[in-house]
């Protein structure tokens, strides 16, 4: 028995690391950025989340709906009979040069005028709105594009085949205003324009533009027609552009053909230079199980703080309805998801103007300390010969307001503990909601020991809503941990943290 013992316990030394064990694998370390949000929308900053009795489930992500507008905030235009079937896929843009919200929108051109003289012969056109608010908006009239005997509309593309869902960049300002659009790409790929815009002719394109609205068709990007809503993502952490598609490059044959399949998924598609074409082959990243809609529609994509934003298109196959949830991830290879589906922009009720299906825009703009998410809504359902689209809805959430992590909802303290990183210099700051109860923060190192005085009881407590709280404690200084290897541990009661912040701009 002692011989057992011994070899035991020689066992347990060799397989167990010491308590003063001070090496990670490298997969475990998290960089966090000077000045670079940090957002709680999944596990990937977090070491573990607990109640007082070390109960993990309450402490959960909460997804959030933000507030919506109970009228369409652009109404289709019944003047206009290029706007007969409403407004479609949305790309959205702030001009900070102009001070203006532009507006880019589908516009379907209906079978029995296609082609007749003065209309267009494509399926699809682009229309055009601006606003000085965001709220309210006008439709410029232009002698570009006429519709039958109306010669000045608002229609400024039709492509040589169609112009099917636009996804519009500006040129980022050197210095961002109070109003910046979230998902910018860098500077460097407008190679002197002012906009950028990704959009299908069958094959799709690039095409640039200095003003706006007149816009010249430059560099094909992917070869075949994609028919959903792609936007172009720039991933720094892999350094190359990024697009969310339909799978019909290897599951698109056509109708008989054995290599047919549905190709209603989610594909990643990835080139490390925008301007040329892409030459990679797409795999796929999502597909529906049993609790979602059918087929999944289209996945417009944002990137901020290091995560992916998709907002996931369902297409309930037995009434055509769309509703948009928010995934998320941080390779745009492996998506976090809600286990309970619950939408971001579900379908409004049985007598709203949004009933029958809605769709996301392209991006969020950032409007102080709000996110605007814009959408198209309509009360039909999508059919092959008709439903079309509809008028232009607007969700408001906090900036950075998606996702939570929430404190344990019948009042029990809760604690959060991050995954060890370095400390790159600065206060730090915390994005949190906490009316009606408290957040506060102690430093540890990577045992969780408590540094200096960065104690609990030596924090100012937080009991207040703000996007960018300073955390300060007695008689510590974080500015003098740069470069330390630390967690950061937040205790919090009826609280929601948002996001924590290292910056050297307060």
């Amino acid at each position: 028995m002692k011989v057992f013992a011994h070899v035991f316990s020689i066992f347990a030394a060799i397989a167990l690391p010491t308590a003063h064990a001070t090496e990670f694998d490298p997969e475990v370390l998290r960089t966090v950025e000077l000045n670079h949000p940090q957002l709680f929308v999944d596990d990937h900053l977090i070491e573990n989340r607990f109640t007082e009795d070390l109960l993990t489930g309450p402490v959960a992500h909460v997804r959030h709906r933000g507030e919506r507008s109970i009228q369409p905030v652009i109404e289709r235009d019944y003047e206009k009979p290029w706007e007969k079937d409403g407004l479609g896929y949305l790309s959205i843009a702030y001009d900070t040069e102009a001070s203006l919200y532009r507006l880019y929108y589908q516009v379907v051109v209906p079978p029995e005028v296609k082609g007749e003289p003065g209309y267009p012969s494509t399926t699809y056109c682009l229309g055009y709105a601006e606003s000085a608010d965001g709220l309210h908006w006008k439709r410029p009239l232009f002698d570009m594009i006429p519709w039958g005997s109306i010669d000045r509309t608002n229609i400024i593309l039709h492509g040589q085949n169609e112009a099917h869902a636009p996804h519009v960049q500006i040129r980022p300002p050197a210095h961002h205003g109070r109003i910046r659009n979230i998902g910018e790409l860098p500077r460097s790929v407008f190679q002197g324009h002012r906009f950028l815009m990704y959009c299908g002719d069958h094959p799709h394109y690039l095409l640039t533009s200095e003003d706006g609205v007149q816009f010249t068709r430059r560099q094909q990007v992917l070869p075949r027609r994609i028919d959903c809503h792609q936007t172009l993502v720039f991933d720094e952490t892999r350094n190359e552009f990024v697009t969310f598609l339909r799978n019909k490059m290897i599951f698109g044959a056509p109708r008989g053909s054995p290599k047919r399949a549905n190709h209603r998924m989610i594909t990643r598609l990835s080139n490390p230079r925008l301007w040329t074409r892409w030459n990679r082959m797409p795999t796929t990243v999502l597909l529906p199980d049993g609790v979602d809609g059918e087929r999944f529609y289209a996945m417009p994509t944002i990137r901020y703080g290091g995560a992916y934003f998709g907002f996931l298109h369902h297409l309930q196959q037995e009434k055509m309805s769309v509703e948009v949830e928010l995934v998320t991830s941080r390779d745009g290879f492996r998506w976090d998801r809600d286990p309970r589906r619950n939408k971001l922009i579900p379908v409004g009720h049985d007598t709203d103007w949004d009933k029958g299906m809605v769709y996301a825009a392209d991006r969020v703009i950032e409007n102080g300390d709000e996110w605007w998410l814009y959408y198209s809504g309509h009360s039909d359902y999508h059919v092959a010969d008709g439903g079309g689209w509809g008028s232009v809805g607007l969700l408001r959430f906090r900036k950075e307001g998606f996702v939570s992590v929430r404190a344990d909802q019948s009042g029990r303290t809760s604690f959060l503990v991050t995954r060890p990183f370095r400390w790159p210099g600065g206060d730090l700051v915390i994005n949190s909601d906490a009316r009606g109860g408290s957040v506060a923060v102690r430093v540890t190192d990577i045992r969780r020991d408590p540094i200096g005085k960065f104690s609990y009881d030596d924090c100012s407590v937080f009991g207040g809503d703000s996007i960018r709280h300073r955390i300060e404690w007695k008689s510590a200084d974080m500015r003098r941990l740069k470069g330390q290897l630390i967690r950061l541990e937040f205790r919090f009661v009826h609280a929601d943290l948002f996001a924590f912040l290292a910056t050297d701009r307060l």
